[in-house]
């Protein structure tokens, strides 16, 4: 009877044995999948701590509502403003007794610059400086006689102008008064268009005159620049630094930082200026995306992609 027993329940516990068998085998592959998509998963992320981050150069911002500007592009050069030159020559005609300054010397308004002692009268008498600037052309020495050429030449650089040109395609766009952006060597500053001149038979474009707040010697005249004119904006729900959109896995992505992971976001652009793109999907308000150095996070992704190809 003990005999039978066991026999008759032997296909029981034979079947008992593989569905234990199969629920380890089951759990084994899960555990494997999952790991292999965590793998994936970290793949898809970096982790960098504070220090380090500092160290690459790596900073953030918040995505916030931003303005997007339609701008125009235009071309032009810095001209010295008109008043900013002046011709100093004699009074009267007579000999050179003295003269003061030199070429590259700064005077100011009022300064003694000359003395002339006249050929009709043989009195002295002093020359100063209308203007303050600098000197930029001497035309003469003690002992000389003067003619009718200038003796010195001053120029203040104190305030510049830019000449932009502009087009026919645009010249009916462009108003007085409109704010003006404009770049050179790595400088920037923006002013507003202040005159527009007519166009000349050698130049068929329109001129939009914009001053130069130039106290601080960073532009010099017959600098080549670039300038964009706003003659419009767009209020945008949500804008990112330009800098931060990146191209991973052939779709545009931002890096968003959540404590020491940096996760690319794929994202769907709208419109842009030289400064800010609209951000449509992908990105919520608040999130930390990463502004500056976001394309080495990039190249060690793909990196590591490389290599786990290989």
């Amino acid at each position: 009877m003990k005999q039978k027993f066991l026999w008759d329940r032997l296909p029981a516990a034979l079947l008992l044995l593989s569905l234990t068998l199969f629920s380890a085998g089951s759990l084994a592959a899960e555990a494997e999948e999952e790991h292999e998509e965590e793998e994936e998963g970290n793949a898809e992320s970096a982790t960098i701590n504070p220090a380090m981050a500092q160290q690459a150069g790596i900073t953030t911002a918040a995505a916030s509502p931003g303005v997007i500007l339609d701008a125009i592009r235009v071309y032009g050069r810095t001209v010295i403003d008109p008043r900013g030159i002046s011709h100093i020559r004699a009074r009267f005609p007579g000999l050179v007794i003295s003269i003061e300054p030199g070429i590259g010397d700064l005077v100011a308004a009022g300064d003694a610059v000359l003395e002339i002692e006249s050929s009709e009268s043989l009195n002295s008498y002093v020359i100063r400086a209308p203007i303050a600037g600098i000197v930029t052309a001497r035309n003469a020495n003690p002992g000389e006689t003067t003619g009718d050429e200038p003796l010195l030449t001053l120029a203040n650089y104190d305030q510049l102008w830019a000449e932009l040109a502009v087009f026919p395609l645009n010249a009916g766009r462009i108003k007085i008064g409109q704010e003006v952006i404009l770049r050179t060597n790595a400088q920037e500053i923006r002013s507003s268009v202040a005159h527009i001149l007519p166009g000349t038979s050698e130049l068929p474009a329109i001129v939009a005159r914009v001053p130069l707040d130039n106290r601080d010697a960073l532009w010099s005249p017959g600098l080549l620049m670039q300038a964009d004119v706003i003659i419009g904006q767009a209020d945008v729900a949500l804008a990112v630094d330009n800098r931060a959109i990146q191209t991973f896995e052939n779709n545009p992505v931002v890096f968003v930082q959540e404590g020491d992971i940096y996760e690319p976001r794929p994202v769907q652009l709208g419109r842009q200026d030289d400064a800010r793109t609209e951000i449509l999907s992908g990105l919520e308000l608040g999130d930390q995306y990463v502004v500056e150095n976001s394309y080495l996070i990039k190249a060690d992704l793909e990196k590591s992609s490389v290599e786990d190809d290989d």
